[in-house]
């Protein structure tokens, strides 16, 4: 369940998830740095941290510019899958819904991927979602109906959702051969981001216990269960920290008027579209929308709000009534990623990269200065501070102070941990600083339930806490087969009753060669406006 919190699972009514609590174990669950959709599930399903599978962000920024950068796909994953270990020991696995899936390699067992996949996505093997479909008696959806990212999705939209994923999840353990199975509930998130009152949330986990209580019904009684999120989810009234517009006032970001990132509203379909259609061919109103969008966000409108507004009202009226004091200077301003020094390429990513000479196409700051460049990139940060006086991080480190695999090159070269994640990144220059916000937004610690024959009856008393890298480990112990030596999760030995086994697994290739880009997606524009309706970018 995609951020689910002990908070509502103590508040609200659940039968069939407090069956779980009460016959198991359960645990905090310590996310991934940095704590979101993208780069938490993987390490969810790979047992290891992001420098170890090489995903940072909703988007792929290998060798690209933020301008140039694509949704993340599992072709950016780059240590293998749970379910990939197991087919090497003849383990079938079925694997639905889960996030960062598509496009999935072949092993012993049947995927259907999840969020940021587009809705076209097939599956592995081929076929596999059109029997899934025979077999429900409607089509397979991996995104609601009324799901356009334009912030028109109703509770009940989101309700009837998981009702699909739970009667799908029962034809799918039904109709597929497996010993491993992962199923996956988004909208526990979602609801948070879109709506605020108890009531929505209720009725979304009241779902979401529904579906457990499906799965419970459907697999056989010896069974092991996981429950586990990706992240948690809670109350979030700090600031907006606009950092791209800090670093352009100490002179890291360099500006241009027509620049863009894969956050910009005119990356969606929708305001292609329009644009397409204007008679008079100009794109100043695509401009003016992607910058009123960050703008009217401080204000409390969405960009579904931002651009209807500006379709019926025009944007210059939106823009003299509704924008903040002091940003009109910055009015269709965006970072040139090519020209300055460092950037916050996406506020998920939590940091912040050097645009450095011979690694970067673009580079303009030479090896020679990369130390000092980012030792005043830490000063500047670590010396922040929101209008409440109070530090805006709780830490500020080079990457490799908070990473040590493989793709640790990959990440931002200074990382920030917001103040108890009580404020949230933002990338586009709108000539303030801070923006006071009052909403939900994702935790670090989430939610671990373990219960069956091989865990531990422990009772409602918590153990851990545990890192969602462990999850993995877990599973693959309850499965009575070797934990993989590169995971780097544990086992706890008080949480299942046989000791865990590590070895190799040197059969699997986990050099991904995707022949389908995310430029070929047709749907990617569609994703975006998800991820910004939600407030991710």
């Amino acid at each position: 369940m995609d951020a689910l919190s002990f908070n509502y699972l103590d508040q609200f009514e659940l039968p069939n998830i407090q069956s779980l609590r009460s016959h198991g174990v359960e645990a905090e669950l310590e996310s991934t740095f940095p704590p979101w959709t993208g780069s938490a599930w993987p390490s969810v399903y790979t047992g290891v941290d992001p420098s170890h599978h090489g995903v940072y962000s909703f988007f792929d920024f290998r060798e690209t510019y933020p301008d140039e950068a694509n949704i993340v796909s599992q072709a950016a994953v780059r240590s293998p899958a749970i379910w990939e270990y197991l087919s090497t020991h003849d383990v079938s696995a079925a694997v639905l819904n889960v996030p960062v899936t598509h496009s999935a390699d072949s092993f012993d067992g049947s995927l259907i991927p999840g969020y940021l996949a587009p809705e076209s996505a097939s599956g592995t093997p081929e076929g596999v979602r059109e029997d899934l479909s025979s077999e429900l008696g409607e089509q397979y959806r991996i995104y609601g109906g009324n799901e356009a990212g334009d912030g028109t999705a109703t509770v009940d939209d989101f309700v009837s959702l998981i009702d699909h994923r739970r009667r799908a999840a029962r034809a799918f353990l039904e109709s597929t051969d497996w010993e491993f199975a992962f199923l996956q509930v988004q909208k526990t998130d979602t609801v948070f981001h879109e709506f605020d009152g108890t009531e929505a949330f209720r009725r979304v986990y009241n779902a979401a216990d529904e579906f457990v209580g499906t799965v419970l019904e459907t697999v056989p009684d010896e069974t092991n269960v996981l429950l586990c999120s990706d992240h948690g989810i809670g109350r979030t009234d700090g600031y907006n920290i606009y950092i791209n517009e800090i670093l352009r006032r100490n002179g890291f970001v360099e500006t241009c008027a027509h620049g863009r990132t894969p956050t910009l509203g005119e990356s969606k379909g929708a305001l292609s579209e329009q644009s397409a259609a204007d008679s008079d061919g100009s794109s100043t109103s695509v401009q003016l929308v992607s910058a009123a969008e960050s703008a009217l966000g401080a204000v409390g409108l969405t960009p579904g709000d931002a651009y209807r507004l500006v379709q019926r009202l025009g944007a210059e009226g939106v823009v003299k009534r509704l924008l903040p004091d002091g940003t009109q200077a910055t009015l269709g301003e965006n970072v040139d990623w090519r020209r300055s020094q460092a950037y916050c390429r996406s506020g998920p990513e939590l940091g912040v990269r050097i645009n450095l000479e011979g690694r970067d196409d673009d580079g303009v700051v030479p090896p020679a200065d990369y130390e000092q460049v980012r030792s005043e990139l830490i000063g500047t940060l670590e010396s922040l501070r929101t209008p409440n006086g109070k530090p805006a991080f709780e830490w500020v480190k080079p990457r490799e102070a908070v990473y040590d695999g493989p793709y640790t090159n990959e990440a931002c070269d200074v990382l920030f941990m917001p103040r108890a994640m009580n404020n949230l990144i933002a990338t586009n220059l709108l000539g303030s600083a801070f923006v006071p916000i009052d909403k939900h937004n994702h935790k670090r610690t989430g939610v671990f339930i373990g219960a069956g024959p091989g865990i531990a009856e422990l009772g409602p008393s918590r153990v851990g806490p545990l890192s969602v890298i462990d999850v993995a480990p877990i599973a693959m112990t309850l499965l009575d087969e070797p934990v993989p030596e590169r995971m780097q999760g544990r086992v706890p030995p008080d949480l299942v009753f046989d000791p865990p086994r590590i070895a190799e697994y040197d059969t699997i290739d986990t050099a991904r060669e995707s022949s389908e880009t995310d430029s070929d997606r047709p749907e990617d524009d569609a994703m975006i406006g998800r991820l910004e309706n939600l407030g991710y970018l």
